[in-house]
């Protein structure tokens, strides 16, 4: 087998890798070693120790990823498109009205609205997808909500998907805090088998009796107080 230049066995990479490595490095994220504790890729169904799982929370793994990358695709396109059509079909226009029997004009600047919240919704999504090259789910979640409540406004159904997406990561980011696993299933066996929130506080305001041998204590004896001294009357002279 030929060996590549660098000694390690495998293969020379041919120009297009090293092209498509060159122009795409800057946007891939790192891949997580598989020896780190509390990567977001890990096994579904193991429960995260509480050491592990601030870093899983703050993460995204590959499921998520996926759901936040087509969400905010469809916003960038469909709200784009959207936007541009409602500017282009509803112009500028004038607004006459009459103060004291004279009448004004005003102008609407309809199709400046419009404008005004694709910008915002194109540059929210531009921050959602640094959220997914970073892996920060506040980013990534803080970029869905406010597309979402941005698109309501011309699109509903799709400003709700977007929020419903954003609810959906935060709720997976709760229960890996309280029981360890994103999972549904495995956090509703998780809180079936924790003891009820009445027994915990039992369990808490009954005092612990120790179970090691307690050292003597000082031996106090009792002692009688004395009698009170009688007086002895002084002889008459």
């Amino acid at each position: 087998m030929m060996l590549s230049s660098n000694g390690d066995g495998s293969r020379p990479r041919t120009l297009s890798e090293r092209m498509s490595g060159a122009f795409g490095g800057a946007f891939a994220r790192p891949n997580p070693p598989a020896s780190s504790t509390g990567s977001p890729d890990q096994d579904p169904t193991r429960i995260l120790t509480p050491g592990e799982r601030r870093a899983a929370m703050t993460s995204l793994n590959a499921t998520e990823l996926k759901w936040s990358k087509a969400g905010l695709a469809i916003a960038t396109i469909v709200g784009a498109a959207i936007v541009l059509y409602l500017a282009i079909k509803h112009p500028t226009r004038k607004v006459s009205y009459k103060v004291h029997g004279v009448k004004h004009f005003h102008l609407v600047p309809v199709s400046g609205t419009y404008l005004l919240v694709g910008a915002i919704v194109l540059a929210f999504c531009l921050l959602g997808y640094e959220g997914i090259r970073r892996r920060r789910r506040t980013l990534v979640v803080f970029a869905l909500f406010i597309d979402g409540f941005a698109l309501t406004l011309i699109e509903p159904p799709l400003g709700f998907a977007l929020i419903i997406l954003g609810g959906w990561l935060m709720l997976r980011a709760y229960r890996i805090q309280k029981f360890g696993t994103p999972t549904a299933k495995l956090a509703a066996k998780e809180a079936a088998a924790r003891p009820r929130r009445r027994e915990r506080k039992q369990a808490a305001a009954v005092p612990v009796k120790p179970t090691g041998h307690k050292p003597p204590t000082a031996n106090k004896r009792y002692t009688p107080k004395a009698a009170p001294r009688k007086k002895i009357a002084k002889p008459a002279e």
